[in-house]
């Protein structure tokens, strides 16, 4: 072997010796193994890390198993403009129906193309109404009885008209706009001939309080406005109800089998007018003399027995309200003391998805984030109905109160 390399030489390539101490490898060998023991974080946008801290914060001081502190009422957040604050009723229903359902999810919204048309038909469909209830609460800041003569004078103005549905509670009481509800009858061409939407159009604008009609409306001047095959027309095409049948039930008031003068009517008229005192027929509906039904026939029978006014499609929106105070009243009782952070219900309400930076980040490079919006129950039974308007309806209602915490922002609690 010795004498092989002797004939060939030496090698060419030369090892370079290790010149560092054993001291000095130790270190380096412990500096690696203490770096590598350091957990791995990605650097994160100090903007959503201070979110995120802020939140952590908000939640590490709510305790579900304890009362929220109370330090007086307050208004929801973000539910009121306030660049163009709201003063007139008109404006109040205008708001409310701008503002009832939330936009659809741009992407991943976990819908498909059939459900987005089903959900942009649906709402299509619903007629432009607003609960009273809901108008006193965006007009809160005038205070009850501001409200009331506010709306009154707007219905005997012929801005709006008022719709009641009997045995709906605050629910069933509406506001349409006048010419919206005009507009309605026009487009009931296929239903409606032009002589009776004519002659409706007209008994609407001569009696503009008027919530009843007669099945046969006689002219101020004589002669027949409307006929009973007419006024049929408008019952097939939604705009007119039985007002006797819709009382009868096991659930209907006493006053409301018996006599047509309703308790909660009487209350929520304006002062000075006949419905304050139950209307033109009210002694002659429990029984009295007939003197009362003869000025209701001179009068065009307007606060007489016969049928209500109604609005197409107001069912769908009466069912779709009352389904939403169910569920949001649901999710207070659950609570300990039905109570809560007005942020936590709203997470409740959208059903637990990310709305944070982070979480439209990781959705939008398709990672699994949650649950997507469109298995929601907000969007499956409700349509995308938005969180805020759900709850100004509540409060109108008087459903839930909304206070001030001071800790965790405002608190929403369910009224037994």
């Amino acid at each position: 072997m010795s004498s092989l390399r002797s004939i060939l030489g030496g090698s060419r390539v030369t090892k370079k010796k290790n010149s560092s101490s054993p001291a000095t490898s130790s270190q380096r060998s412990a500096s690696t193994s203490s770096l590598s023991s350091w957990p791995r974080t990605k650097p994160s946008n100090p903007s959503s890390s201070a979110s995120r801290t802020k939140s952590l914060a908000a939640d590490s001081s709510y305790d579900p198993s304890s009362r929220l502190p109370y330090h007086g009422p307050a208004h929801p957040n973000g539910l009121l403009p306030s660049a163009n604050p709201i003063r007139t009723v008109p404006q109040a229903l205008h708001h409310a129906q701008a503002t009832m359902f939330d936009p659809l999810p741009e992407s991943h919204s976990g819908m498909s193309s059939v459900r987005v048309a089903q959900v942009l038909n649906y709402r299509a469909g619903l007629p432009r109404v607003t609960s009273v209830a809901h108008v006193g609460a965006l007009l809160s800041g005038l205070g009850p009885t501001a409200v009331e003569r506010a709306v009154a004078e707007a219905v005997r103005a012929g801005h709006v008209r008022r719709v009641v549905v009997p045995r709906r509670g605050g629910v069933g009481e509406v506001l349409v706009d006048a010419r919206e509800l005009e507009g309605m009858i026009d487009k009931a061409k296929g239903v409606v001939d032009d002589v009776t939407r004519e002659g409706f159009v007209r008994f609407l604008r001569e009696n503009p309080q008027a919530i009843r009609m007669p099945r046969v409306v006689v002219a101020g001047q004589g002669g027949l406005l409307l006929s009973a095959k007419e006024t049929d027309k408008l019952i097939r095409a939604g705009f007119l109800t039985s007002h006797n049948e819709m009382e009868r039930g096991g659930y209907s008031r006493p006053e409301d089998r018996y006599t047509l003068m309703s308790l909660e009517s009487v209350s929520r008229a304006a002062s000075g007018t006949f419905d304050a005192v139950g209307g033109i027929g009210a002694v002659t509906s429990s029984g009295g003399t007939g003197a009362g039904r003869a000025a209701a026939a001179a009068t065009g029978g307007v606060s007489g027995e016969g049928l209500s006014l109604a609005v197409p499609g107001n069912g769908t929106f009466l069912k779709l309200v009352s389904n939403a105070l169910a569920h949001l009243t649901g999710l207070l009782e659950k609570a300990k003391y039905k109570e809560m952070p007005e942020t936590s219900l709203k997470e409740k309400w959208d059903g637990g998805v990310a709305s944070d930076a982070a979480g439209l980040a990781k959705r939008a490079r398709g990672e699994f984030v949650g649950i997507l919006p469109g298995r929601t129950k907000k969007w499956k039974d409700f349509y995308g109905l938005s969180f805020e308007w759900v709850l100004l309806e509540a409060i109108g209602l008087g459903l839930v109160e909304v206070f001030d915490t001071r800790s965790v922002g405002n608190g929403v609690r369910l009224i037994s």
